[in-house]
């Protein structure tokens, strides 16, 4: 099953290699491709990167290459969106913080609904700074990915392929020595 999946990867990546574009196009898809993944878009995350790749007319297939790696990394951007949001909520909050009994000056009367109150608070909370981190880090996301892969394809990418034609002629001289012997 892993050896499937390396090889699956391999296939895709030196596709990405060889492919015309420029090193730009396929950055720009790799970064649109990652966008959505930082949002639970439950599923459809492939389909929202492939329509923003279309609208900043980045590489198809970066994309998809993006959105499918996202999707393996969502538990770890999941818990990403809430420590950042928590993070700029902290740093953003008041300095004297309201609480929910504040606001209610009189609870109803034999009822305690303060505890149920807090707790759609904390809840509400979690949400916002789960928000906050999602909007966040995909923006800046964009902006490292895109000069990432910017880099690294024109930096190394002739490089790679080079040592990879090298690496298959040799292969195919091993296989015809010991086919000849």
């Amino acid at each position: 099953m892993l050896q499937r999946l390396g090889r699956t990867f391999k296939y895709y990546f030196l596709t990405l290699l060889r492919m015309q574009n420029s090193d730009h196009r396929i950055a720009l898809g790799f970064a649109a491709g990652f966008f959505p993944c930082w949002f639970p878009t439950m599923g459809i995350d492939i389909i929202i990167a492939i329509a923003l790749s279309r609208l900043v007319c980045g590489n198809l297939a970066a994309a998809v290459i993006a959105a499918s790696a996202g999707s393996v990394l969502w538990p770890l951007l999941f818990y990403m969106n809430y420590k950042i949001g928590l993070f700029i909520s902290k740093l953003f909050a008041s300095a004297a913080p309201v609480s929910f009994r504040d606001v209610i000056h009189s609870p109803v009367p034999g009822r305690n609904y303060s505890v149920l109150a807090d707790y759609l608070n904390k809840l509400g909370d979690l949400g916002v700074n789960f928000l906050i981190g999602s909007l966040v880090n995909s923006v800046v996301s964009i902006f490292v990915v895109y000069a990432t892969f910017r880099f690294l394809l024109s930096r190394y990418r002739k490089p790679m392929l080079h040592k990879i034609k090298l690496g298959v002629k040799h292969r195919r001289k091993q296989c015809e020595r010991s086919k000849s012997a």
